[in-house]
C-alpha cells in the first residue's frame, strides 16, 4: 500500500516538476555575467532552517486588506511557490493557484527581477525577489513562502524548489520537445561551465532534454541581432509548460514518475496526505481547465541596474479573479456566481 501511497504523491509532484523544472534553466546562462550576483548576502548552510514568522498577538487590530482576507477564508485554493535555485537565487517564480473545487490551475510568471524592498537589504540585488532565497537570517524556502506571501498579498500554502537536472532528464523520458524555434539562435559564451552553445535554425524542431535546456536559456544573438529580457521568454516558457504537461499525462506518465523517483528532483514541504489528497484531485486536469498569467508590469533602470516594476492594481485584479471575485471601480467588487452577481464592499 506505501508503493501506491507514494506513486500517488509523486504523480502530483510530477506535473508540478513539468512546470517549475524549466525555472533554474531559463536564467542560468547570464548569471555568472551580472556583477550585482556576487553581492548577494550569503545565506546560512540549511537555508531551511530560516526563521519562522512571529505570530500575532490574541488581540490585534485587523489591519489585513480585503484580498488577503477574502484569500485566507477560502478553503478550496492552495497557492504553491515553485523557483528553481542557482546557487542562491532563485531564477524566475512561479505562483501555482489550484482550486480543488472547481479543479482549476492558474500559473503566474514572476520574473526574476522583480523589485521588492525588504527593510535591512538595501544593496541593489538585494532588491530583486529572485535575492530572497539567499537573505540571510530570513531566506531559504521560509522565506520565499513569507515574502512572496507579502509581495502578493495571498497566503503560500507551500513550496516547491525545482532541481535544474529535471528538465533535461523529463524531456528525454517524453521523446523530446517539439517547436517551432522562432528565428535562428546562435549564441557562444565561453566563460561558463562547461561552455555554452546555442545553435538553432528557425523552424520546427524535435529537441531533446539538453538542447531543450539551451533553447530555454537563449537570451541573445552573437550579432546582437537579438536581445530578449526576462519577461520576453515567458511566453516560450508557458508554451513548453503547456506542451510537456499534455505529454506526461498521455500514456507515458508512469516514465515521467520513475524518472523523477529515481532522480530526486524536487523539494516541498507537503505531508503524506496533503501530496496524495492534491494528487488525486489533479489527475483530472485537462488544458482548459489551466490559466497562464505573467505578472503585470514595466523594465526599468534604476541606478544602472534592471528591475522590473510590477503593477499593483493589475496583480489585485488577477488575484482578486482567482477567488471569483472582478473589480469593478476601487470601492466595490463583484462576486461572480453563474446565477447571480452579488455587490459586496
Amino acid at each position: 500500500m506505501k508503493f501506491y501511497v507514494k506513486l500517488f504523491i509523486i504523480a502530483f509532484v510530477g506535473f508540478m516538476v513539468l512546470f517549475g523544472s524549466i525555472l533554474f534553466a531559463l536564467d542560468l546562462i547570464y548569471s555568472s555575467s551580472q556583477s550585482d550576483v556576487n553581492h548577494v548576502v550569503e545565506a546560512t548552510t540549511e537555508p531551511d532552517n530560516s526563521v519562522d514568522p512571529i505570530e500575532d498577538p490574541v488581540d490585534f487590530e485587523d489591519d489585513r486588506t480585503e484580498l488577503r482576507k477574502i484569500a485566507e477564508s477560502s478553503d478550496t485554493r492552495i497557492n504553491i511557490i515553485a523557483f528553481g535555485l542557482n546557487e542562491m537565487l532563485a531564477d524566475t517564480m512561479m505562483l501555482f493557484s489550484y482550486d480543488t473545487d472547481s479543479n482549476k490551475l492558474d500559473i503566474m510568471s514572476i520574473p526574476r527581477d522583480t523589485y521588492n524592498v525588504i527593510e535591512g537589504y538595501n544593496a541593489t540585488d538585494q532588491k530583486k525577489l529572485n535575492a530572497v532565497y539567499g537573505l540571510a537570517s530570513i531566506g531559504g524556502v521560509n522565506g520565499m513562502k513569507t515574502i512572496l506571501s507579502e509581495f502578493l498579498d495571498i497566503p503560500i500554502h507551500y513550496y516547491l524548489k525545482v532541481e535544474f537536472s529535471a528538465v533535461e532528464a523529463v524531456v528525454n523520458t517524453l521523446g523530446g520537445y517539439e517547436v517551432t524555434v522562432p528565428f535562428d539562435m546562435d549564441y557562444d559564451d565561453y566563460y561558463d561551465k562547461p561552455p555554452l552553445h546555442i545553435h538553432f535554425k528557425k523552424g520546427y524542431q524535435v529537441l531533446n532534454g539538453a538542447d531543450t535546456v539551451k533553447f530555454l536559456r537563449f537570451r541573445k544573438n552573437n550579432s546582437g541581432t537579438i536581445s530578449e529580457g526576462d519577461v520576453h521568454r515567458i511566453p516560450r516558457q508557458q508554451h513548453f509548460v503547456n506542451t510537456m504537461m499534455q505529454k506526461a499525462i498521455s500514456s507515458k506518465l508512469p516514465s515521467v514518475i520513475n524518472t523523477i523517483i529515481g532522480g530526486k528532483y524536487v523539494a516541498t514541504d507537503m505531508t503524506l496526505e496533503e501530496a496524495l489528497t492534491l494528487a488525486i484531485k489533479a489527475a483530472s486536469l485537462e488544458s482548459e481547465d489551466i490559466e497562464f498569467y505573467t505578472l503585470e508590469g514595466e523594465a526599468k533602470w534604476i541606478n544602472n541596474v534592471s528591475y522590473w516594476i510590477h503593477d499593483p492594481a493589475a496583480l489585485e485584479k488577477t488575484l482578486y479573479s482567482y477567488y471569483g471575485f472582478e473589480i469593478e471601480d476601487k470601492t466595490e467588487l463583484v462576486e461572480e456566481t453563474t446565477e447571480t452577481t452579488t455587490v459586496k464592499p
